[in-house]
């Protein structure tokens, strides 16, 4: 995710702990495989938020196959959501985990 989608989210919800992965753990998952990070999420109690349409599906199948939990993932693209609408990405966010509360757990939702 964008890294001023961080600030966004802060100003809209204060109370949403939220870090982009570069900072995130010292930035130790920045390049991390998908199943490392949804397990480093799991692990610290995170929803993931993803444009990776591409590969994380596939991901989270395969560690639900597994029998593994994943903190949940919230999937956007940049087609709906450009570069430049940082504003209507972060309402999206909020708007999820206001719709998921503490629900978002072994949850994929795809923003609009």
């Amino acid at each position: 995710m964008p890294a001023d989608l961080v600030e966004a989210l802060v100003h809209l919800r204060s109370e949403i702990e939220v870090e982009h992965v570069a900072t995130w753990q010292e930035g130790a998952y920045l390049n991390a495989t998908d199943d490392m990070l949804l397990e480093a999420c799991w692990e610290d109690k995170r929803t993931l938020v993803s444009k990776d349409r591409a590969t994380l599906p596939g991901s989270i199948a395969l560690r639900v196959a597994a029998g593994k939990d994943h903190g949940g993932v919230l999937l956007y693209d940049l087609e709906r959501f450009k570069s430049h609408q940082i504003g209507a990405l972060a309402k999206a966010i909020v708007a999820a985990v206001d719709f998921g509360g503490d629900k978002l757990i072994n949850r994929w939702i795809t923003l609009h």
